[in-house]
């Protein structure tokens, strides 16, 4: 048997080369007799022409990786069976094989099972990639609430759902959903069924329903719901949902910063929409400038807990919607009217994604935004005490008009039609800052913005809080994702990144 030199290679090479070399020593070789041995490790050079009589001596230690020149010492009983004795010689013989070499062999052996076991756990932890099929650019991925579904949508105008089993993703069904590019796409659940909403460079927003009767992989999986086009001929760039048990209500942002909320005429159909906001977020930008918009819900079912002592509805609906390089907290009162809640400012490029941590019991809402100016940055919206509120006129927050409600230099924007023009007018308020009293359901709150992160090097394209919102995950033009946790003293570190550069 040909002995393995320690070349620098992997541990667990590393360690089976110390097993190697051992067993191919003469020294070894010279303590079992021949019938005893492998053929592989038989030779007229390593072998005596009989039993080699075994008597007490006295020797140092060994090295694993340095035979040494050690005498053979007396074989006792229960030195007979080693560990290794599972793995048996041809004819079914145990290896008998002496206490020191056996502690010597054992060493190397049982590194290399435990490199073996630590390079399965890594791969079983690390990231899993596969060949997604599409002929095109991916440019939106999204999961379902339970994670074992995901839904990619690329330029290739084909939505592709993908169901997780063990370790492994398998396709569903892949579908032509739009006539251009699908630039967004979310699941809209738990508690609504197996729904998709896609939006297109076509100016379209579709819902999809899978029907599980039709065969996997038929292209016919999801039957097609509804269809909403852009009342601004321009394309819709962002979209979300929010779900409170079977009520559900979506939200959709345009290329030019029209902003749009829609729920269900009828709760126990997806099938008709009615707008409830139609609202301009930002001044018209020009064609050639690039722009950023993005929507996001606050998705737990109530509101922070100081929030709703302060006065807050209980059912208030809740919308951050990042429009160029600042973004709008939007709420409902109890009249279901939308009003600018507060505004979060700071970054000095468009902003790229915006995530809302849950949390209601901490207190204050957490946001963050990803920027491409290159920083995260991470913001807390609190809500004073009623008598801390502060007095009618204050700058911290003001109700300066409702969602429905264009400000006099967006006259020349196409006006809402049909029923969102009524809901648009009905909820019309006075644009002066006004007291909350009069607007039952709406309270003031403040900004803070408290860390602003800039370890990517590059825009930040994407981020997101995990469950409990104590991490956050963002990436970048950097092919990097780091994670970054909140420390006791409450600032947010990085203790984890993970590079996808090839």
């Amino acid at each position: 048997m040909s002995s393995s030199s320690n070349d620098g290679g992997s541990p667990t090479q590393q360690a089976l080369d110390a097993v190697t070399q051992r067993l191919g020593q003469a020294q070894f070789l010279s303590k079992i007799t021949p019938s005893r041995l492998p053929s592989q490790a038989a030779s007229d050079t390593s072998l005596s022409p009989s039993e080699v009589p075994l008597r007490n001596t006295t020797h140092r230690p060994l090295s694993p990786l340095d035979p040494g020149d050690a005498e053979p010492e007396t074989l006792e009983a229960d030195t007979l069976r080693s560990p290794l004795d599972h793995d048996l010689l041809p004819g079914g013989v145990f290896p008998v094989v002496s206490g020191q070499i056996r502690d010597q062999l054992e060493a190397p052996f049982v590194d290399a099972c435990r490199a073996t076991g630590e390079a399965k756990m890594a791969s079983s932890s690390g990231i899993t990639t596969f060949s997604h099929g599409h002929q095109d650019l991916v440019l939106a991925v999204d999961f379902n609430y339970y994670g074992n579904r995901m839904v990619t949508a690329s330029s290739d105008h084909r939505l592709k759902v993908w169901t997780k089993h063990d370790e492994s993703w398998s396709l569903v069904d892949s579908w032509k959903a739009h006539d251009a590019e699908i630039v967004d796409v979310k699941w809209n659940g738990p508690f609504m069924g197996e729904i998709l909403g896609s939006i297109g460079e076509d100016g379209r927003f579709k819902l999809w329903q899978e029907e599980p009767t039709e065969v996997p992989s038929s292209g016919q999986r999801f039957k097609l719901l509804l269809t909403l086009s852009s009342r601004t001929n321009a394309p819709f760039m962002s979209l979300d949902f929010k779900n409170i048990g079977q009520e559900t209500w979506l939200a959709l942002i345009t290329r030019d910063g029209h902003l749009s909320i829609y729920e269900p005429t009828d709760p126990s159909s997806l099938s008709d929409w009615r707008a409830i906001v139609e609202h301009w977020v930002t001044e018209e930008a020009l064609r050639s400038e690039e722009v950023g918009f993005k929507v996001t819900w606050h998705k737990e079912k109530l509101p922070c807990w100081t929030a709703i002592q302060a006065g807050l509805d209980r059912k208030s609906l809740a919308l951050a919607v990042a429009s160029l390089n600042e973004v709008q907290i939007w709420r409902s009162d109890k009249a279901k009217t939308f009003y600018h809640q507060a505004t979060l400012s700071g970054a000095s490029e468009i902003i790229r994604d915006v995530a809302w941590a849950n949390g209601s019991m901490r207190g204050f809402d957490i946001i963050a935004t990803a920027s491409k100016d290159g920083a995260i940055r991470i913001y807390e919206l609190h809500t004073p005490q009623p008598e801390k509120t502060p007095t009618r006129g204050s700058s911290t927050a003001t109700a300066t008009e409702t969602a429905a409600s264009p400000s006099p230099s967006k006259q020349k924007k196409p006006a809402p039609s049909g029923i969102g023009a009524g809901l648009a007018g009905a909820s019309k308020v006075p644009e002066q800052p006004q007291d909350h009293s009069q607007y039952p359901g709406r309270i003031h709150q403040v900004v803070k913005l408290t860390d602003t992160l800039t370890d990517h090097h590059g825009a930040v394209w994407r981020l997101a809080f995990s469950q409990m919102g104590d991490l956050l995950v963002s990436t970048g033009d950097d092919a990097s994702i780091r994670t970054w946790k909140k420390a006791v003293n409450g600032n947010w570190t990085e203790y984890a990144e993970i590079s996808t550069a090839e």
